[in-house]
């Protein structure tokens, strides 16, 4: 948490950027870490509270779907944790930007099922692929592991990305109650 300002002052130093050349901020606001998360997050707000920053957010679930591409229908998923799962569905076929066809959610496994039909890709990291993953393929689905999203899967084009303010900026925690039904 302290190092993040000197890790970003370094990082910029090191691309030969100042504060004044920032354009723009991708942020991916989960779910994830609860503390990884809430740091990001105030630190974005901390940034447009002194500048006119624009931010760019995106579900880490539509950064999962979009390692899919080329299918017609994607469906990431990842543990929520106490018997729950954060489940979405994408659309990546047509050669235009990723397009969410369900909502995010966090729904028990019976839910999960009941969204995964014949030819879905379902992207999950692995552990939850070797617990679950075979009931997946008994429905005709496709399963793909997948490890942690990495910073630089914000600067794909195609990510339904939404323009954010700091009090729009609303971090989806694993074990949070943002998608219950």
């Amino acid at each position: 948490r302290q190092e993040l300002p000197a890790m970003v002052a370094s990082l910029c130093t090191a691309g030969g950027i100042g504060p004044a050349d920032l354009r723009e901020l991708r942020l991916d606001l989960g779910p994830g870490s609860y503390t990884g998360l809430r740091v990001a997050v105030t630190f974005v707000r901390f940034l447009q509270h002194f500048g006119a920053l624009p931010v760019l957010a995106v579900d880490s679930l539509a950064v999962l779907a979009a390692r899919a591409r080329g299918h017609r229908r994607v469906v990431p998923l990842l543990d929520a944790r106490r018997e729950r799962f954060h489940v979405a569905a994408y659309a990546t076929d047509d050669g235009t930007p990723l397009r969410e066809l369900a909502p995010a959610a966090a729904v028990p496994w019976s839910d999960v099922l009941a969204r995964i039909g014949p030819g879905d890709v379902v992207v999950m990291p692995a552990a939850l692929a070797a617990s679950r993953g075979a009931e997946l393929a008994a429905r005709a689905a496709t399963v793909t592991t997948a490890t942690t999203v990495l910073a630089e899967e914000l600067f794909a084009a195609d990510l339904p990305f939404v323009a954010a303010t700091s009090q729009a900026l609303e971090p989806r925690y694993l074990m949070g109650s943002y998608a219950e039904p």
